[in-house]
């Protein structure tokens, strides 16, 4: 029985061991990638006519975030391209005559399942 026991205790140690260093190998590949910086602009609803009713401000963002996605996928296919596991994510936005613009800029992490 203590065979039993030992054998079991050592393939969950190699297993534990597999399992922590499979993300490092990851990481790596995807550190190769480095930081992608995508933009996205919204118009001033109050410019139309008659005016449109939506919020300016995450409407850019999410174009933002959108075109950064779209830009990772293609640029670093073996990456994740979802923003909320993105590291190092930042987003700045600035008006300019008649909108605002925004910048996504964020490192791209490990793809967990290829």
């Amino acid at each position: 029985m203590g065979t039993k026991l030992r054998a079991g205790v050592v393939s969950s140690v190699a297993l534990a061991t597999l399992l922590a260093l499979a993300p490092t190998a990851a990481s790596a590949e995807a550190n190769a990638c480095g930081s992608i910086t995508a933009t996205g602009r919204a118009a001033n609803p109050a410019n139309y006519e008659p005016p449109r009713h939506y919020d300016m401000n995450a409407l850019a963002r999410r174009r933002a975030i959108e075109a950064w996605r779209a830009k990772t996928a293609e640029a670093c296919p073996r990456s994740s391209n979802i923003w909320w596991r993105a590291r190092n994510r930042a987003i700045a936005c600035e008006g300019y005559a008649g909108g605002l613009g925004c910048e996504a800029t964020g490192v791209p992490a490990p793809r967990l399942f290829r």
